[in-house]
């Protein structure tokens, strides 16, 4: 059974106590319910939620690391185009015409073309999962879940690897002058690796594998919590 409660009551606590190193607004934090009313009709049979739910999660998190990535790409861009200091060790005279410089971002940039057309490829397989609902076969509806939940999982695990390297290597366009705190290039990365931390990617490379080898059919609903002492 899942509850909705809604917030605005006694009882309810919610603390923007999230202290993450990424993702700052993220809107994640600690939430207390102490003697907290649900109203029936915000009583849901669990049996009821759509099956690629969490895969659907999942593809947010894509999504955001692929725009992590992107937006590294467009700041190291931006600043190697208007760049004028240039290493005697380099090849040309102007930043944004040196080769390897531009192997860089050029790199990067095919990097998170990657990340999004996986990120798209995800997001085809659960509109195929919502349309099979729609179909009246079961079959049908139980393959195409299978399908969006490992396609989510894969491109979970490609997708962090693509985006995390483009957003340390970019660091190699500019050097040090990347690392300054006002440019803030690093939180491209710790953004992309707070996504990537969630709903852990050795479970998920485990899931997929499973399946491949076994055939086991993927986990639908994710949680955590307490564990055993």
């Amino acid at each position: 059974m899942i509850a909705a409660v809604r917030v605005q009551q006694p009882g309810i606590t919610q603390s923007d106590d999230w202290d993450g190193f990424g993702q700052r607004t993220t809107g994640s934090g600690t939430s207390v319910f102490v003697n907290a009313v649900v109203e029936p009709e915000n009583l849901l049979d669990f049996a009821t939620r759509f099956k690629y739910q969490t895969a659907f999660y999942q593809l947010v998190l894509l999504a955001v690391q692929t725009g992590a990535g992107r937006a590294a790409v467009n700041d190291i861009t931006e600043e190697v185009r208007t760049r004028t200091r240039i290493f005697s060790t380099g090849n040309a005279s102007h930043v944004s015409q040196d080769v390897q410089v531009q192997q860089v971002v050029g790199k990067a940039s095919a990097q998170v073309y990657a990340a999004h057309a996986t990120t798209l490829r995800a997001a085809s397989a659960l509109q195929v999962a919502y349309e099979s609902r729609f179909v009246q076969d079961e079959i049908a509806e139980r393959e195409a879940n299978i399908a969006a939940e490992l396609e989510s999982a894969q491109a979970q695990v490609v997708i962090a690897d693509l985006v995390l390297r483009a957003t340390s290597e970019l660091f190699n366009a500019l050097s040090a002058s990347a690392t300054s705190t006002g440019k803030a290039f690093d939180r491209h990365w710790r953004n992309a690796r707070t996504a990537a931390s969630h709903n852990p990617l050795i479970y998920k490379e485990r899931i997929i594998g499973d399946w491949e080898i076994n055939g086991t059919e993927p986990p639908y609903v994710w949680q955590i919590g307490a564990g055993t002492k």
